[in-house]
């Protein structure tokens, strides 16, 4: 069974405070993380950590807080199930940039490299926006389509 690389988006809707994931896909997840199927990328965690500090900065050091503790959490419970970037991925997410970048996409360089970590490892991206990964040649789900 195929593995799952959860984009940071989907990661953001599993934090405290959000109820945006629909009943089958939080029965979904909850299904594939007991399988060992969900991985994350230490992409993602760098989005978090930068969002959170972005909180801080504009003086919401209270909802911050709250985040910091949950991706040190989740970080915790994920262990080894972070993925590097390692020179694979970074070749591979260089080479699906570049791609996308030629078709006339303007892909970020944190997805090109959650899709090369998804390529190099053989994960299916789990996203809300598949837009995003669509450029990409990777194999995506979106979680409007989940179903336990």
């Amino acid at each position: 069974m195929k593995g799952f690389l959860l984009d940071t988006d989907v990661i953001s809707m599993l934090a405290p405070g959000r109820t945006d994931l629909s009943a089958e896909a939080n029965a979904w997840l909850e299904k594939a993380d007991q399988e060992g199927r969900l991985f994350l990328s230490v992409v993602s965690i760098h989005e978090l950590e930068k969002g959170i500090e972005r909180l801080n900065r504009r003086g919401a050091t209270a909802k911050a807080a709250s985040l910091s503790g949950w991706v040190s959490g989740l970080v915790k419970g994920f262990d080894d199930k972070i993925l590097s970037v390692d020179l694979e991925t970074a070749q591979l997410g260089g080479r699906l940039e570049a791609e996308a970048i030629s078709a006339g996409n303007a892909p970020g360089m944190a997805d090109a490299l959650i899709a090369g970590t998804a390529k190099a490892h053989d994960l299916i991206v789990v996203t809300r926006n598949a837009r995003h990964f669509g450029m990409f040649s990777v194999e995506i789900a979106s979680t409007t389509s989940m179903k336990s």
